[in-house]
């Protein structure tokens, strides 16, 4: 690859613009869980009406895929629901075994980075994700959405 490189009379900028841009979406909306929802509060029913439903009146249009993680009910009634509507449902897993403790840390950056919109689920007893969505909102650029502990209302944070 580098000896065609060095005899190449062809630039490195030209062979990029030569790749394909069909398939790139400027205006993709992804949608990123995270957070504790546990599997004791959430139904079908409850994460439609509760989560889903507004947050899709809020956005004004359905998100072009879901990053959500492997773990949880919640992260299987949310890929239900994406594979019903034909949305694209990446779930991100977590390699606990091999990473231990950062495992999470690592999944939860690969989900920021890659999302253009969060949906966080605060945690009744950790501020963790919450310490998380008040910096994403700092930082601007990208809507953020929190399910209170409690209540479960969906809200934006601006």
């Amino acid at each position: 690859m580098d000896k065609y490189l060095i005899q190449s009379h062809t630039s490195t900028l030209e062979l990029l613009n030569d790749l394909p841009t069909e398939n790139v979406n400027v205006n993709a909306i992804v949608l990123g869980f995270l957070g504790y929802s546990s599997s004791a509060k959430w139904t079908r029913d409850t994460l439609s009406d509760l989560i889903i439903n507004p947050l899709i009146g809020e956005m004004d249009t359905l998100p072009n895929m879901l990053l959500i993680p492997t773990e949880g009910t919640t992260s299987t009634l949310l890929q239900i629901w994406a594979d019903r509507l034909n949305i694209d449902c990446q779930p991100i897993d977590s390699d606990w075994s091999r990473l231990g403790r950062k495992a999470r840390a690592l999944r939860d950056a690969r989900i920021l980075k890659e999302s253009t919109h969060f949906v966080f689920f605060l945690g009744s007893r950790s501020d963790y994700y919450e310490k998380i969505a008040i910096r994403e909102v700092k930082k601007g650029g990208k809507r953020v959405y929190v399910v209170d502990p409690k209540t479960g209302v969906l809200e934006e944070w601006v």
